[in-house]
């Protein structure tokens, strides 16, 4: 939806402004980018001193307020836009322009007014709630009077144009330090995320690696009893006959020991002595 900064200035000859009889000098509107603030075309003023008063108005409505274009072709943003709302119904009957009521202009169209913001900044004051106090504005428009009398016109489209700034860098401010306030959007309900989707959990038993864990006892199967005799066992003598030599080498004997026969005990026999040979003696 486009928005629009929007403001107008008005010639009073009373104390206050009255939008009823105030004369309308100027009507400044300039494209915009609600979310950031930041300008999207140029300012755009109208001048009565230019043509007329008459002439400003009907191109303004013409334009924006024209029967038939929806109320979202122009949302305005400005400073205190009652005082503006009031001057186009006042303007639209004066110069029998098509009727634009405030049932129109205050419920049916969308705006955005700092006025509010600028009374919390000024705690909630309303009395000195400025723009001049609060951003780069160096004055208030209690000097246009006296310039348009002096028909210093230079001096009023200098002043309309620091105003624009100053309503734009606020806006703008507030638009990039807004999540300083801690204040964060709550989601809709039909715009929340869908819950993520958690796999369920495997109950797995997860047994602990060995040898940690001591071996679980299984009963074992018993054998069953060898009814058969048994074969008689053999004697140190048969084992010997049986065993088989190994093509190992004996360890060499030791020092202190004697020699071993490899002749079992029981393979001893009683020694008999052979007769020697005649002929042949011994030697002593």
């Amino acid at each position: 939806m486009p928005a629009y900064y929007f403001a107008m200035e008005g010639y009073h000859t009373g104390e206050k402004p009255d939008p009823a009889v105030d004369k309308l000098m100027t009507i400044q509107y300039q494209k915009i980018d609600l979310t950031t603030g930041e300008p999207l075309g140029e300012l755009t003023i109208l001048k009565e001193w230019e043509s007329s008063e008459q002439s400003i108005i009907t191109t303004f409505c013409n334009e924006f307020f024209k029967p038939g274009i929806p109320v979202t072709h122009f949302i305005p943003v400005g400073m205190s836009l009652d005082y503006e709302y009031e001057m186009i119904i006042t303007k639209c009957k004066k110069y029998n322009l098509p009727a634009i009521t405030s049932h129109q202009l205050y419920f049916q169209r969308p705006r955005f007014d700092l006025r509010p913001i600028v009374v919390l900044l000024n705690d909630g004051r309303f009395a000195g709630a400025r723009l001049d106090l609060f951003s780069s504005k160096k004055y208030d428009g209690s000097h246009m009077k006296k310039w348009y009398e002096n028909k210093d016109f230079k001096k009023i489209e200098h002043f309309i144009r620091e105003e624009t700034e100053a309503v734009l860098k606020l806006l703008q401010y507030l638009s990039k330090y807004k999540t300083r306030l801690g204040i964060t959007k709550k989601e809709e309900p039909g715009h929340r995320k869908p819950a993520p989707v958690i796999p369920p959990i495997r109950t797995e038993r997860v047994l602990p690696t060995y040898p940690k864990s001591p071996a679980v006892a299984m009963p074992t199967a018993r054998k069953p009893v060898d009814t058969r005799t048994s074969a008689p066992k053999k004697g140190s003598a048969q084992l010997a006959k049986v065993e088989p030599k190994s093509s190992k080498k004996s360890p060499a004997p030791s020092k202190t020991a004697g020699p071993k026969s490899s002749v079992p005990l029981s393979q001893f026999r009683k020694h008999t002595p052979t007769k020697k040979p005649a002929g042949k003696m011994d030697k002593r």
